[in-house]
């Protein structure tokens, strides 16, 4: 019962974790827009220096949570999200001025939030057990992405950021209230943190390879990459209100809802590769006519694209990165470690498409950020092709019977 109320309480606060991401994605990216005349090499300064905070945080506090603190640490992000957003408010238009803080306190909140919470979804939650919680998790998610773009545009276009902000931070405190709910998880007795010692063990295997590839392009282009970034500036542009961006952002998360409901239904136990390929295709056709004919409605289509497909990318890649943090191949001993080269991995992606965003602000240059755009779209296809080979590892203890046989 308590590792149920656990899951359950993992849920709420990653939904409403979904909310203060829909605030400081869309629509703090409008804000940047608006209030700088610089707002592509803002944002892309931005989010460089707080994935590089991010990528630093999670292997420092990797070796202090392998074997203790871990609630107590998950606590201290949640606390450090609502400092953020408090910081947020008070600069208010001087945020483009302040870059460096705002940075730092996104990096290091978001280190000491994500890195306990997955170790949360390993070791509270079985192998077996691992699609319906993640489809659960995504779908309670995507609601929330329904309503909220809508009720976010609609308070800010009606009022303003500042807010809007407000209310993000009443929602933060709640997260805290949430979190000393948790049960607290009995000290570990692993092994000292090493990370050079695990990646030796690990880097040669193909499974770990794939892994790894998934990690970085997911990085580029879904995960908080600049992809989001680009999407969501062209809507602005084409739709120009807050509230229009919601709109269109609500639409798109009903559809994502309805296709990855019908994953978890149809490919629970079944081979779910082909709908990998389809997802990993789709998005660069909806470019291509994008490009060709460039209009509100291929801006829509692209976007729907996008959204949907990449959500089922996003889901059939979470089972298989947990399951696997939880194999033959990565012990308990190891999870710390591996989850800290994993967020590495992952920021580099992160870094390295907010650097061609960069390259295309300062080139001032449509053609270049066409190409940016293009080289981000076509890395889901490469994503797709390495989640498609990456073992699903619902059972653990058979795979480890076998491996040892």
């Amino acid at each position: 019962m308590t590792r149920k109320l656990d899951r359950n309480i993992l849920i709420a606060i990653n939904a409403m974790q979904k909310i203060m991401i829909i605030f400081l994605g869309p629509f703090l990216t409008t804000y940047f827009i608006k209030t700088s005349q610089e707002s592509i090499i803002d944002l892309s300064l931005y989010y460089i220096f707080s994935y590089i905070l991010l990528a630093f945080g999670s292997l420092v506090i990797a070796g202090i949570v392998k074997n203790k603190f871990r609630l107590g640490m998950f606590r201290i992000g949640v606390i450090l999200n609502y400092i953020y957003i408090f910081t947020i408010i008070i600069l208010k238009e001087e945020i483009v001025n302040h870059l460096t803080l705002i940075s730092i306190l996104y990096g290091i909140s978001a280190s000491t939030y994500c890195f306990p919470y997955n170790l949360f979804i390993i070791n509270k939650i079985d192998n077996n057990d691992r699609i319906d919680y993640t489809v659960k998790s995504k779908i309670v998610s995507s609601i929330i992405g329904v309503l909220c773009p809508i009720l976010l545009g609609s308070i800010i276009t009606a009022t303003n950021y500042e807010l809007t902000a407000i209310i993000i931070l009443f929602i933060t405190f709640i997260q805290i209230l949430l979190s000393f709910i948790l049960t607290p998880e009995s000290e570990n007795h692993l092994s000292r943190f090493n990370l050079k010692e695990t990646w030796n063990r690990l880097k040669d295997n193909e499974q770990i390879r794939k892994i790894s590839i998934v990690e970085f392009f997911i990085g580029m282009n879904v995960s908080d990459g600049a992809l989001e970034v680009l999407m969501t500036i062209l809507i602005f542009n084409s739709f120009k209100t807050n509230l229009n961006l919601g709109i269109i952002t609500s639409i798109t998360t009903i559809l994502s809802i309805i296709l990855v409901h019908i994953y978890g239904q149809v490919y629970k136990n079944k081979n779910d590769k082909n709908i990998i390929i389809v997802s990993s295709i789709v998005p660069i056709l909806s470019l291509l006519i994008l490009l060709i004919y460039k209009s509100n409605f291929t801006i829509i289509i692209y976007n729907i694209c996008y959204v949907i497909f990449t959500s089922l990318l996003t889901v059939t890649r979470e089972v298989r990165l947990f399951n696997l943090s939880d194999s033959y191949i990565v012990d308990k001993n190891n999870q710390s470690e591996f989850f800290a080269i994993r967020e590495c991995i992952l920021n580099s992606g992160r870094i390295v498409s907010y650097i061609m965003l960069l390259l295309a602000g300062l080139s001032r240059s449509q053609l270049i950020l066409n190409i940016v755009m293009i080289i981000l779209t076509v890395s889901i296809l490469i994503m797709g092709l390495n989640i498609r080979k990456i073992e699903k590892f619902e059972n653990h203890n058979k795979l480890k019977m076998n491996n040892d046989a």
